[in-house]
């Protein structure tokens, strides 16, 4: 009998095959493993909340940025060549419309968003320009109109293994206390030696700790969440033994790393995902139980291996990331200042600080009663003050005499430096950079009292929510969280662990999408992704997977569902993202295959 001929089997050159899959190659394989240091100038001094420096350094975001951009550009003059030659190989499906909407949202919010700039060039420690949120989505049309056989699938999921076996190595020996990037010969691999002395740099988050080299040890965790569900749920259906050998090396060298990275997101939505796959899965994971089996126990014993090397620090972190507690009120919650006053809130009680035309300094609590004070001089030019009110005894004024500030607080042993200036005509606060600016206390929503919510995500959440009402139809423009977040809310910054570091993400994909390319723009998104959920569920409920096509596609739809998870508590990344986009159009590309086969 004759087979009929479906999708699956329609003929194409290898050759051209190849050559069309090679952008793709690069993604999957090659760009999460660019690291190259790249000296710039931030831009962002123009801000009082940040150095007044004009000179930064970057190792694992900006080259990987214009890698993508490139590859995407080069994407898009296929597509474009294609449909010229032969407008038969153009195809397009209903569930893109969503897609093209968040893309064209981004668009238009970074054109007309007061800082393009940083939208068209990428900002300092994300580099996430609009030219790769529209590569995301060219890059998932791409896949979908090129890959028509299996044998393209198969050479694409393992070209990902290969690039993901890479990465998990090179993770596992920073998990087990030798990272690369700390040697002279790692270094001289990724630094100018005309620029930065190699012995003069340490790049590291700490020993035995993986950030392999996408850049933090938070995307190591959202990268190995993909991949792990991905060759777990292969390893199941291979047939090839080099494929079982190097599928295994990637899940165990990918737990490892995960492990070693102390992602607490990763091992949630990991388990989440496989919740998943036991659905679809579940008859293959009963009959083939002498894999599942030693999966299970690799697991359990990689687990406690790291855990064992990192002094407990594994099971630690979990018990404290999700703590649902309330957060203990600071005795400190407010200080503004204001062109009259500093007002500042302790312990619920409020106290207002002026000067008068001498400079000298005036104390009135909530309702303008004046608050006597005593002091007395001390050494170099300062005088310390005490103020006569039990309500605050661990505040201490002190005024400096021919000094940059003109007094400070001390509250519980805290410095906080102020000064009037008479340019602004109203008080400003010496921050942690040596500039003077505002500070203000941001509103606060959802998270208000849980703070300390996922490792201090509730602050980061609580404060990003109240922005959204800004950002309904557009958003601030790409790569413009950092300028978009009340930075000047140093107060809370300093209670809830962001003292010492720039807010530079709201650690929430979602959210991140929100404010920046706008509140329609992520319903479009989250309606293209349900649409791609709700598609995978019908197809491979109740399938019996008897093609690679369906495998593929299954264990893709898989592997993104972690992703979408741990994006809960993860923000988009350059050294991620492309990759996760890329898998969602080869899973489209799968599906539709398979729809096709099927038929």
């Amino acid at each position: 009998m004759t087979r009929k001929k479906t999708y699956t089997y329609q003929s194409r050159s290898n050759t051209n095959s190849v050559l069309l899959l090679f952008p793709l190659f690069l993604i999957i394989t090659i760009l999460p493993l660019i690291v190259s240091i790249h000296s710039f100038n931030p831009g962002l001094n123009q801000f009082d909340w940040y150095p007044n420096t004009d000179l930064a350094n970057d190792f694992f975001l900006y080259y990987k940025q214009w890698f993508f951009v490139f590859i995407s550009g080069l994407c898009a003059l296929i597509l474009v060549i294609r449909a010229f030659l032969n407008k038969k190989e153009v195809k397009f499906h209903k569930i893109f419309i969503p897609l093209v909407i968040y893309a064209a949202l981004a668009l238009i919010s970074t054109i007309v968003s007061p800082y393009r700039s940083f939208g068209f060039s990428g900002i300092f420690e994300q580099f996430e320009n609009v030219f790769c949120l529209l590569g995301y989505a060219l890059i998932v049309y791409y896949s979908f109109c090129i890959i028509q056989s299996d044998y393209e699938l198969q050479l694409l999921i393992n070209a990902l293994a290969i690039g993901a076996l890479i990465l998990g190595v090179i993770g596992s020996l920073q998990a087990l206390g030798y990272d690369i990037f700390s040697t002279t010969w790692g270094k001289a691999l990724i630094l100018d030696k005309s620029v930065v002395d190699p012995n003069a740099l340490e790049i590291t988050f700490g020993k035995n700790r993986t950030y392999a080299t996408l850049y933090n040890p938070n995307y190591v965790g959202v990268y190995t969440s993909m991949i792990i569900p991905l060759y777990t749920v292969l390893l199941f259906y291979t047939k090839f033994s080099y494929e079982y050998i190097l599928y295994i090396s990637v899940i165990i060298t990918n737990l490892i790393s995960m492990f070693g990275s102390q992602s607490k997101s990763g091992i949630v939505s990991i388990a989440a995902s496989m919740l998943i796959a036991l659905l679809i899965m579940r008859k293959k994971l009963i009959n083939r139980w002498f894999v599942t089996l030693p999966i299970i126990a690799s697991v359990c014993i990689a687990f406690l291996g790291i855990n064992y090397i990192q002094q407990n620090a594994y099971i630690n972190a979990i018990k404290n990331a999700f703590k649902t507690t309330s957060t203990a009120t600071p005795a400190l919650t407010e200080i503004n200042t204001e062109k009259e006053y500093i007002k500042v809130v302790y312990n619920s009680n409020t106290l207002y600080v002026s000067q008068d035309n001498q400079n000298s300094l005036l104390f009135y609590d909530s309702f303008m009663n004046a608050i006597p004070y005593h002091g007395y001089e001390v050494e170099n030019n300062q005088t310390i003050l005490e103020l006569e009110d039990q309500r605050f005894l661990d505040i201490t004024p002190v005024v400096y005499h021919d000094e940059i500030v003109d007094f400070g607080l001390l509250i519980k042993e805290k410095p906080w430096y102020f000064r009037y200036d008479e340019e602004t005509e109203q008080y400003l606060f010496y921050n942690r950079y040596g500039r003077f600016s505002p500070i203000a206390t941001a509103p606060s929503a959802v998270f208000t009292g849980h703070e300390n919510f996922a490792s201090m995500r509730g602050y980061l959440w609580s404060r990003t929510i109240p922005l959204l009402p800004n950002y309904i139809f557009l958003g601030s423009g790409a790569d413009t969280f950092t300028i978009t977040f009340p930075q000047y809310d140093f107060v809370n910054a300093s209670n809830f662990g962001y003292e010492d570091s720039l807010v530079t993400k709201p650690h929430c994909l979602y959210l991140q999408i929100a404010v920046q390319t706008g509140v329609f723009s992520l319903i479009a998104l989250l309606v293209f992704y349900s649409w791609y959920f709700i598609q995978n569920i019908k197809l491979y409920i109740n399938h019996s997977f008897n093609t690679k096509s369906s495998i593929y596609g299954m264990a893709i739809f898989i592997s993104s569902t972690s992703f979408m998870i741990s994006a809960i508590s993860n923000d988009s990344s350059i050294s991620v993202s492309p990759v996760f986009w890329c898998c969602i159009g080869i899973g489209l590309a799968a599906n539709m295959m398979g729809k096709k086969t099927d038929k």
